[in-house]
């Protein structure tokens, strides 16, 4: 894609020719149009001059776009004093046309100089927090008009300990504003900062899972039949093939905990001859695109998921969803309900078994509904009753063979023929070392030899 196929000002045009700049880059093709729509956004970017345009760019044009330029509009933070200057060097040279100035407020600068930089309030500040930070206490200073905000490579921020620093920069910006986060990686402190300071972002460059950070999980649908089984021990594939059975007209996808189960079910399902996908975390994003489309086109009528979240699924025709594992995340089971949610029959259905009840109780609490509890399948309840009747037999059997033998009479007692003593031989029952010396046989034949 050419610059020239975007909306921009033939002065910001001109500004990206002299750097030469005509085409767009893969990072600013998935990033441009969700920044100029104004979404706030963490975004994934190495650093250099690519990542540094995407977001002075719209910077630009937002600012030419408006009324008033004579107040700071745009605020950039980057960690280091050279990343400041190449940042405010680009401005300027883009900027040229539209007549758009920038200032930077870094560790090499004078901070004399920087604070005559700040009142006179040029319409991009590029800043390192510390030296910032100074001035902006120093002199009690306050954003009222900032409506761009730009956090750059937080990843480092937080690692060299600014983001205290960068914290009460943001304090003291009083306008209402959009804001982008660059980072180069995304470790759970980065998250957790963005999470923070990003209220309805997205997530640009990251893998599908992380993408969905930031998504909303919808409402459970009114309408949504919901239901859950409670699962006789180890009969859990045996309930989950029945209920299929009696279901067997339906576009179902089936969640599982992890990739070993969706192995078993597959083979479960494919020796009953039906047409099954499978999806987990581990595919190639090319691989999984295919089965996802062998689903969606109805190639395959069952798709099994496990290590992939329901918010990254793009499925719309699906009228039944199984928790084959029910999830302990409550968002989870809102946005697996989302894909069940088109059409009257549609239903989602979780297999309980004993150590799944906790996770259900919570969904009920969370959720502040109760799914119907439902029959066991005719099959199941079938195989319950033989197991019940085996067991009953065997019991009976077992009792029989430990039956008390009856006591004997004293007639047959005195028929038995009389127990062998050993009160004679030395070591015998006695213990009597004088006796058993006088009379023992072994002591005779010492004595023989002797």
């Amino acid at each position: 894609m050419k610059f020239d196929e975007m909306s921009l000002s033939p002065n910001i045009m001109s500004g990206l020719q002299d750097v030469n700049y005509t085409e767009l880059t893969e990072l600013q093709e998935k990033t441009l149009p969700k920044i100029l729509e104004s979404s706030d956004a963490l975004i994934k970017a190495a650093s250099g001059k690519d990542k540094n345009a995407t977001f002075i760019i719209p910077a630009l044009a937002k600012i030419e776009a408006g009324s008033d330029q004579d107040d700071t509009k745009a605020l950039i933070l980057t960690p280091g004093s050279t990343e400041a200057q190449q940042m405010d060097e680009l401005i300027r040279a883009m900027g040229y046309h539209a007549g758009i100035e920038s200032a930077s407020i870094d560790l090499d600068g004078n901070e004399e100089e920087q604070q005559e930089v700040l009142k006179n309030a040029p319409p991009i500040i590029v800043g390192n927090p510390a030296p910032l930070l100074n001035i902006l206490q120093d002199k009690r200073y306050v954003f009222r008009n900032v409506d761009y905000v730009v956090i750059d490579e937080l990843d480092k921020l937080i690692s060299l300990d600014l983001m205290p620093k960068v914290q009460n920069i943001l304090k003291r910006v009083l306008s209402d504003h959009q804001t982008l986060i660059f980072t180069d990686e995304l470790t759970e402190e980065v998250e957790a900062v963005a999470a923070s300071l990003l209220d309805e972002g997205v997530a640009i460059g990251f893998d599908s899972a992380q993408s969905q950070m930031f998504s909303k999980p919808p409402k459970v649908p009114g309408d949504l039949n919901q239901g859950y089984i409670y699962v006789p021990n180890r009969m859990k594939i045996t309930t989950f093939m029945a209920h299929i059975e009696e279901s067997s007209g339906d576009r179902c996808i089936i969640f599982t905990a992890s990739k070993r189960g969706v192995d078993r079910l597959y083979k479960a399902l494919r020796k009953n001859k039906y047409r099954v996908k499978s999806l987990h975390g581990k595919l190639s994003d090319e691989k999984r695109a295919q089965r996802l489309a062998n689903f969606t086109n109805g190639n395959a009528q069952f798709l099994l998921v496990a290590d992939i979240p329901a918010a990254s699924l793009d499925i719309d025709n699906a009228t039944h969803v199984i928790n084959y594992d029910v999830p302990s995340d409550p968002d989870e089971y809102r946005f697996r309900s989302k894909l069940a949610a088109n059409g009257k029959a549609s239903r989602i259905i979780s297999l309980v078994s004993r150590q799944d009840r906790s996770d259900i109780n919570k969904l009920e609490k969370e959720l502040g509904e109760v799914p119907e509890e439902l029959e066991l399948p005719k099959k199941v309840q079938q195989k319950l009753k033989e197991r019940s009747k085996k067991k009953s037999e065997s019991k009976k059997r077992h009792n029989g063979n430990n039956k008390k033998r009856p006591k004997k009479s004293k007639k047959e007692d005195a028929m038995e023929l009389p127990r062998p003593t050993y009160d004679k031989l030395s070591g015998g029952k006695t213990g009597d070392p004088k006796k058993d010396k006088k009379s023992g046989v072994i002591e005779m034949l010492k004595n023989l030899f002797s």
